[in-house]
């Protein structure tokens, strides 16, 4: 139950706080007064969408919070203790703050929580329909919502395996479709990748072979270069050139005139090593590359061998990869398809028989389904028929028409993760007339009154939350019609909170607290603020409400009585509510 809701700089709301009661609680003002503010409030902690223009003018910031009594609610204490956030004295609170830059902060029990936690939690304590909402009734897709809603016990377990099987079937469908894609084309692909398997194996590629025919490219297109650099160098080194003396020997020479005084002085001695050493090492030096210029060996098929292979990757390369190892990556990816596609015959008849199997277990969920709502549906049209019988519709007739999604032989269109059914609600009101489809018969005011019905219907199943917040969904109806669906939203308040945004004075005798929302100019500035009503305060409220701005003696006399009435014959429903 809603205790408490407080709110901070939201629209025209400077702030204020509202105590709330079991039972019924109405909401009543002249048009514009901000009674929708307060409804938006209530969005904010069921978690709606939150849109910064709510913030009052001049504020970087708007707060709302909502103080629930939980003691009875133990889907939510469970929520609450695996979340280690057990409530004290079995109270719960949420808030919701918005800043002008975007931020939405979300707390339960002043632990900061994600908006989706306080969807979750704020669900299980609120339910809010809202002005318009009968409009759905309009639309025969959300029909079958409202009778599986009815029979949840029963239809949600075969519903969710439905849904299971469902996507099995689609998921084996779209796998066999997609194989069957592949085995029309399967020839033309198969030659294909044969030729490109054939092509790659046949150029037996190495992984990062690259380096080695660049390196080989090099010494091929410069081999007379560098025969002619050997040549030259070792005739100056070491053959010498014209009968004249090498530089080893024209070294060696050197070294040993320095031979004999190498010993008189340490000067000399250091040189004398120094060159002695340098000598030996231009030795080596002309040995090895005698050696290379011996070993040099030039050979031109292999040349254009080397040639030939860069050509033949950089051609393949073009097709199947920039190096070696991404071709020999893609070589191995299309062997492993045209495995594959050698084996389909074999997966085709797997996937053939998977589909089959999957569409017999869908179609055995989904005739259960049906079957459990063609009989959930005799108890809602039935429970349906009486609640419009209490709101004045004496002759009121409903039946739920049943048909198949789809006929034909397109599958797809016969199955939906709901079924296979297509239901809309059949209605009638008046006597000697046939049942028509709702949308087309029913008026703005029945309309409405079947919505409360069904709502009705809701409030007195288990587990739904204790609060229900109904704004104006009294739209459309008046005179007689409005005592009666004030009476049907007093029986609701017995066994639930009711908070009730209306404008018609009957719904608002039948409450057991009323809220006035009124606007107020305060310092130059419009305020809307919120007076929980005496008795007095009360009669005077109606008053206007049946009659207008003008009040009269006889026009709050005349309230005061219908509060009277009002009391007497809420005390009738509780006598025969609670016998």
């Amino acid at each position: 139950m809603l205790l408490q809701l407080s709110i901070r700089h939201l629209a025209l709301i400077d702030e204020m706080t509202l105590d709330f009661s079991p039972g019924m609680n109405v909401m009543t003002g002249e048009t514009g007064a901000g009674k929708s503010i307060v409804v938006d409030a209530v969005n904010l902690v069921l978690g709606e969408r939150a849109d910064r223009d709510l913030i009052a003018s001049g504020s970087q910031k708007a707060r709302v919070e909502a103080v629930f009594d939980v003691a009875d609610n133990d889907k939510v204490r469970a929520m609450l203790e695996e979340m280690e956030l057990p409530s004290d004295d079995d109270v719960v609170s949420i808030s919701r703050e918005l800043t002008s830059a975007g931020k939405n902060i979300c707390r339960l029990n002043g632990v900061v929580i994600p908006l989706q936690t306080l969807r979750q939690v704020s669900a299980q304590l609120l339910d809010i329909h809202v002005q318009h909402e009968h409009q759905l009734l309009l639309d025969s897709k959300n029909h079958i919502a409202y009778l599986d809603e009815f029979a949840a016990d029963e239809i949600r377990p075969l519903l969710a395996e439905n849904e299971r099987l469902y996507q099995i079937w689609r998921g084996a469908g779209q796998r066999l479709a997609k194989l069957r894609r592949s085995v029309s084309e399967r020839a033309q692909r198969i030659d294909m990748l044969t030729f490109q398997l054939e092509e790659l194996k046949g150029a037996r590629l190495q992984e990062d072979e690259e380096e080695e025919l660049e390196r080989q490219k090099v010494f091929y297109r410069n081999a007379g270069k560098i025969m002619g650099a050997f040549d030259e160098a070792c005739a100056l080194l070491s053959d010498g050139q014209n009968g004249a003396a090498s530089a080893v020997e024209l070294l060696r020479e050197g070294v040993d005139a320095l031979a004999a005084i190498s010993s008189l002085d340490e000067k000399y001695g250091a040189v004398y090593a120094r060159l002695d050493g340098l000598c030996y090492e231009v030795e080596d030096a002309a040995r090895d590359l005698q050696m290379l210029r011996r070993d040099m060996d030039y050979d031109e098929d292999e040349a254009e061998r080397v040639e030939g292979r860069i050509d033949l990757l950089r051609r393949l390369s073009r097709k199947y990869g920039a190096t070696s190892r991404d071709m020999i990556r893609y070589r191995n990816k299309i062997e492993a398809e045209l495995t594959e596609l050698e084996d389909s015959d074999e997966a085709m008849e797997r996937l053939e028989k998977e589909y089959r199997q999957s569409l017999k277990a869908l179609d055995a969920a989904a005739r259960r389904l049906t079957l459990a709502r063609q009989e959930a549906a005799k108890r809602f049209e039935a429970s349906v028929e009486t609640q419009l019988h209490d709101l004045g519709m004496k002759n009121a007739r409903l039946s739920m028409a049943f048909a198949p999604l789809a006929e034909g032989e397109k599958l797809i269109e016969r199955f939906s993760p709901l079924g296979a059914d297509r239901i809309e609600m059949m209605f009638c009101a008046n006597l000697g007339q046939p049942l028509k489809p709702l949308a087309r018969v029913a008026s703005g005011g029945e309309l409405s009154r079947i919505m409360l019905a069904l709502k009705n219907l809701s409030a007195q199943k288990p587990g739904i939350p204790r609060s229900m917040v109904f704004d104006e969904i009294d739209t459309g109806i008046s005179g007689r019609m409005a005592q009666v669906v004030a009476e049907k939203m007093s029986q609701i308040g017995d066994h639930h909170q009711v908070i009730c945004v209306t404008h018609l004075p009957q719904i608002a005798a039948m409450a057991d607290e009323q809220f006035l929302v009124r606007k107020q100019d305060m310092d130059g500035v419009t305020k809307t603020e919120v007076i929980h009503l005496t008795s007095d305060q009360r009669a005077q409220e109606i008053a206007r409400m049946v009659g207008g701005a003008e009040e009269s003696e006889s026009s709050v006399r005349h309230a005061m009585i219908m509060l009277q009435e009002a009391q007497a014959r809420k005390n009738e429903l509780r006598a025969a509510y609670h016998p």
